[in-house]
C-alpha cells in the first residue's frame, strides 16, 4: 500500500482501485503530474479499508479485480458521497442499477480521455 502526498494546491485526492499494476503506474504518474494526490489500491479489500482511513474527492474503479469485483467499493462511495467513475475493460459489462448513472471509460483508453473524465466527474 503506497500513498502519495505530492498533490499540488488545487488538485484532487483520488483513489485509483487497479490491479494491473503497470497500468496503475502509468495512470497515476499522468494524475500526479497534473497535481493530484492519487493512492493507488489493488483490490477491493485494500479500496475499502482505505475509504475507512482517508478522505478522497473522487475514485477511478476498475471492475474485475484479483479480489472481485469492485461494486462493493462503489457502494460505499456512494454512501460517502464521493463521485466515482469506471475504467475498464467493456466487454459484458452491464453496470448494476446504482451505479448506471456513472461515467465508464473502456479499456483501452487514452490517458487524456481518463484526465478529462476525472475533471468532468470529479469537481475539486
Amino acid at each position: 500500500m503506497q500513498m502519495h502526498h505530492d498533490a499540488q494546491p488545487g488538485g484532487c485526492r483520488l483513489l485509483l482501485v487497479e490491479d494491473q499494476v503497470d497500468l496503475a503506474l502509468l495512470v497515476e504518474m499522468a494524475l500526479t503530474d497534473r497535481g493530484n494526490q492519487v493512492t493507488h489500491a489493488h483490490g477491493v479489500r485494500e479500496a475499502l479499508a482505505y475509504l475507512d482511513d482517508a478522505q478522497f474527492d473522487g475514485a477511478i474503479l476498475d471492475i474485475e479485480l484479483g479480489d472481485g469485483l469492485v461494486y462493493p467499493v462503489a457502494d460505499r462511495l456512494a454512501d460517502l458521497g464521493i463521485p466515482y467513475l469506471f475504467a475498464s475493460a467493456g466487454h459484458g459489462h452491464t453496470l448494476p442499477r446504482p451505479h448506471q448513472h456513472a461515467r465508464f471509460l473502456a479499456k483501452p483508453f487514452h490517458i487524456d480521455a481518463l484526465q478529462g473524465a476525472v475533471k468532468d466527474v470529479v469537481h475539486c
